[in-house]
């Protein structure tokens, strides 16, 4: 599938966005730049065009996030622009144009990128990982569903992360003088709060893909459950940790995982299961159908996690 216009054209508005933004502060600054600041400017650059190098290349995550982003905050631009002529009796200055100018260019940006034809083009270039298919049954990649859950929330978690401390790093400042140095209370908790920020992601992300390859691939067949064989399951059971709902139709079990039972072993053997509701269906339909009579429990609520995950 092409790259549409439109998603060419979103590109190009916001990587001209950004420099209008820092032409705009470069209208009022006062002072020289010291090298905080300078390296405040560089760091922010490159977390916006990397995040638009993620945008070109049709990572969709990337586009939601760049359009909940322009539509959030280029609108706040232009009303406290207003409100800034209000209160200054009609004056209008040219960093005030600028950043109007930079906010309707993010708008437009944002429109571009939630035309459909730019939101298909950007999950037809998504990596699709193929699962070979048993001719008796039916493989479940659990890892991709797992890292498609993990990764989308955990990338949430990281903007309200690194919002929040800029809000700290913002209120400290607001108590300090303005001739504060640049070893000032606020300039140190910033540069914590980056190395804090990127600690947590690189983190949060080799334990989401651990986690994620420890699923790997459920094979259900006529045959066995991934390499145990039918004879030797007791029972099996697909259970839960919480309060079952069901959402839009689809019934949604919290914690969910896979329960195996042998004739032969003492212990049970569990399996994690992502969190997506229509690949639990999709799970039980297959056990459902594959399990000799009386093995497959269905669903069952769990007390307490009382054996690990293997």
């Amino acid at each position: 599938m092409r790259r549409p216009l439109a998603h060419k054209s979103a590109v190009g508005l916001l990587a001209v966005l950004w420099p209008g933004l820092v032409g705009g502060i470069v209208l009022v600054w006062r002072d020289d730049a010291a090298p905080f600041e300078i390296f405040v400017g560089v760091f922010w650059s490159l977390v916006w065009y990397f995040w638009l190098a993620r945008i070109w290349l049709g990572g969709p995550m990337a586009i939601g996030l760049m359009r909940k982003a322009l539509f959030g905050i280029c609108p706040l631009m232009i009303v406290g622009t207003a409100v800034a002529i209000g209160i200054s009796d009609g004056a209008v200055y040219p960093s005030q144009l600028v950043g109007v100018a930079a906010a309707l260019c993010g708008i437009a940006g944002g429109v571009l990128l939630s035309r459909g034809d730019v939101k298909r083009w950007s999950l037809s270039t998504v990596a699709v990982r193929t699962v070979r298919q048993p001719s008796d049954g039916t493989a479940f990649d659990l890892r991709s569903a797992a890292l498609r859950r993990s990764k989308g929330l955990f990338g949430c978690l990281m903007i309200v992360v690194a919002v929040l401390m800029l809000l700290v790093v913002g209120v400290i400042g607001a108590t300090l003088p303005a001739d504060r140095g640049t070893d000032a209370p606020d300039y140190v908790a910033f540069m914590v709060g980056v190395v804090v920020v990127v600690l947590i992601g690189i983190a949060g992300y080799i334990k989401i893909n651990s986690q994620a390859g420890a699923m790997g691939v459920l094979t259900i067949t006529e045959r066995h459950i991934n390499e145990h064989p039918w004879s030797r399951l007791r029972s099996v059971a697909l259970s839960y940790k919480g309060e079952a709902a069901v959402v839009d139709g689809i019934s949604r079990y919290p914690s969910a995982r896979l329960d195996l039972s042998f004739y032969d072993q003492p212990d049970e053997h569990h399996l994690r299961l992502p969190d997506d509701a229509t690949l639990h269906g999709s799970i039980a339909a297959a056990l459902s159908t594959y399990s000799p009579e009386g093995v497959f429990v269905g669903w069952v609520p769990r007390t307490a996690a009382r054996h690990p995950v293997r």
